[in-house]
């Protein structure tokens, strides 16, 4: 599917007007992307159901009663009219029954605006669920459609702006080879974390956050900034918009934000969850 249709402005207002909220109690629902084939899928009847199925699977893959292990793909290649179907939860959301009601508010999207078309995309803050008529697991990992989704918020701070790109730079270097292609860092006054798709391995994975660095890097001096994509996601937040309560939390579970690294190469990684919860906050 690379011809989506899409409505970039809507979705800047979703994310200026969205609120910070524990990411425990939300499954991180903030609509940044969402495209659909302009092409029907036929039989239109016999596709749905399959998709349908494809959908059932996946969720099931999802839940945190099934295993919950983040991501999940789904066919139904034999079907008269074959659907396939990739889905995948940031790592904090993983794990939790917030990944299945992420994937449900995404599917739930997809339906509303693609109907029967033969291809869609929905990229949530906490996942993203995808769907073709032919298979794409293996496809390129950069689409069009990929952007920057920035909040309009400026930090005061002058340095925050080379912070940050520095930063989401060294993440994109990191992440290709970090376990599970995803990685998260803080380093002079900004949290960041970089995720791929399982399917498109390291290469893919490094030419995709190459694409959402670029992208990302025209949010600064905005205190929070995204960059979406068919294979990646990264997201960077300030500092100083996070609660003393969170910071103490990401200390307490081992992890400093070590400012001697700032304007060097070397990237504190962490666990995701422990920076990752913090975004998600």
């Amino acid at each position: 599917m690379d011809r989506l249709l899409l409505a970039p402005s809507a979705v800047a207002l979703l994310v200026v007007a969205s609120a910070w909220v524990p990411a425990a109690a939300d499954p991180q629902i903030t609509l940044l992307n969402l495209g659909c084939s302009q092409y029907n899928a036929t039989p239109a009847a016999a596709f749905l159901a399959a998709l349908n199925a494809t959908f059932a699977v996946l969720r099931a893959n999802l839940s945190s009663a099934g295993g919950g292990g983040g991501f999940a793909t789904a066919a139904e290649p034999r079907a008269a009219a074959p659907a396939f179907a990739m889905a995948q939860c940031r790592p904090y959301v993983a794990g939790t029954g917030s990944c299945a009601a992420c994937f449900d508010a995404a599917a739930s999207r997809l339906r509303a605006r693609c109907g029967a078309a033969n291809g869609g995309r929905a990229i949530l803050d906490g996942c993203v669920v995808r769907y073709e008529s032919a298979a794409f697991f293996d496809g390129p990992a950069t689409l069009p459609g990929n952007t920057q989704v920035c909040n309009g918020t400026a930090v005061a701070d002058g340095s925050f702006a080379g912070a940050a790109r520095g930063l989401v730079g060294d993440l994109a270097a990191a992440a290709p080879r970090a376990p599970g292609l995803a990685a998260a860092a803080a380093r002079g006054g900004v949290y960041a974390a970089a995720q791929c798709v399982e399917t498109v391995g390291e290469g893919g994975c490094e030419q995709c956050l190459a694409v959402a660095a670029r992208n990302i890097d025209g949010c600064p001096p905005d205190s929070d900034g995204r960059a979406v994509d068919a294979g990646c996601f990264m997201r960077s937040k300030d500092f100083f918009a996070v609660s003393e309560k969170q910071h103490r939390s990401l200390i307490d579970n081992g992890f400093k934000l070590d400012s001697q690294h700032a304007g060097s190469n070397q990237v504190p990684l962490c666990a995701v969850g422990k920076v990752g919860a913090i975004l998600a906050q």
